[in-house]
């Protein structure tokens, strides 16, 4: 990828410095928000180890403009920018890389406006979250910026190997937590909440679709509730299927919390058996601490009959207002079908993210 250009650098800065210095009348109220998130991550692949220096993919950094007016009383407009900046992700390295995987770029996370009616709605067009994004990712545990059901963004790129040292499959290859289709160029509609639950669904290039239902409460005295689930039938001629799945996660008011999350794709061409996850997370968050520990099952996601485990132990503190610092340790296992000893891998990654 090439780095970006001082034209480019140029064109970005006017367009900041004239969003910056538009009368707020003339536009919706605007602001900069954002995060950097950088980690050391080590890894072990029973043949040998590493350490890199990495952007933390669990929550890349990031920054974004946002922007909403109110007219009428009744409708809502407003804009969301968001790119991330990336040097070295941490799901995009493996054991031997002796240099950063790529330079530094920008890569496009949103682009879109929203329309929202009081009544009716919401209407979001552009590049943005789809209906199923993060419906296997409901999280209340506090350490999911280090830890959650997508466990390959902590080190996703690393192979499993042999005893002998040949490459079987990256850690990315074998699990998926079928969180739907992230962010597209979509239009995308949400209900109105009906008390604590709401309705998406969304319609993309490529003639996909997903519906999605969230589900969010609290009781006083008691704790909080989370939940999320989608469908999707994606009839694309390049890649045929249809799948589901769904999270959940309760935080009680002692601090303690269980997450868990399950899916399932069903792929409609190629003679594939259908691809499952399982996700479980016990936790507990008190004050500026939060710790869990966490349980990661996929099978038939690269091949038939492979089956994926992982166990991670993670902890996060918070020691000051948009700060966190963490560590997190995750063991990997794979069988697949006449390859014998493959061996384990073990990453361990200590970071943190600083939002502004």
């Amino acid at each position: 990828m090439k780095k970006l250009s001082r034209i480019g650098v140029f064109t970005l800065t006017m367009a900041i410095t004239i969003l910056l210095i538009l009368p707020t009348a003339q536009a919706v109220d605007f602001k900069i928000s954002g995060h950097i998130n950088r980690a050391i991550l080590w890894g072990d692949n029973g043949n040998d180890d590493d350490t890199f220096f990495v952007d933390n993919e669990n929550s890349n950094s990031r920054w974004r403009f946002t922007g909403s007016n109110v007219f009428d009383e009744v409708w809502k407009v407003g804009i969301v920018w968001e790119v991330e900046m990336e040097s070295n992700t941490s799901d995009d390295f493996d054991i031997g890389d002796n240099s950063d995987t790529a330079n530094v770029t920008f890569t496009e996370r949103k682009m879109e406006f929203f329309v929202e009616h009081k009544q009716f709605g919401t209407i979001w067009l552009g590049q943005g979250s789809t209906a199923s994004d993060g419906t296997s990712e409901v999280d209340l545990s506090g350490t999911d910026v280090v830890a959650y059901s997508d466990i390959v963004d902590m080190a996703g790129g690393i192979n499993f190997r042999t005893g002998d040292d040949v490459i079987v499959a990256a850690i990315v290859d074998v699990y998926n937590n079928y969180d739907g289709f992230s962010r597209r160029d979509r239009i995308r509609y949400d209900t109105p909440k009906f008390g604590p639950v709401y309705f998406s669904g969304s319609y993309m290039n490529g003639q996909s679709w997903d519906v999605a239902g969230r589900f969010a409460y609290e009781w006083e005295g008691i704790g909080k509730l989370a939940a999320a689930a989608h469908y999707t039938g994606a009839e694309t001629q390049r890649d045929p299927f249809s799948q589901y799945s769904g999270s959940i996660s309760f935080l009680h008011s002692s601090g303690f919390n269980v997450t868990g999350a399950a899916g399932s794709r069903d792929f409609d061409a190629g003679g594939r058996d259908d691809g499952l996850f399982y996700y479980a997370k016990l936790g507990f968050k008190r004050g500026i601490h939060a710790v869990s520990v966490d349980y990661g099952y996929a099978e038939n996601v690269d091949q038939n009959n492979d089956e994926f485990d992982t166990i991670g132990v993670a902890y996060v503190i918070s020691p000051w207002d948009s700060v966190e610092f963490y560590g997190d340790y995750r063991w990997h296992t794979l069988d697949r079908d006449n390859v014998d000893n493959i061996e384990d891998i073990s990453a361990v990654m200590i970071g943190g993210r600083v939002k502004f």
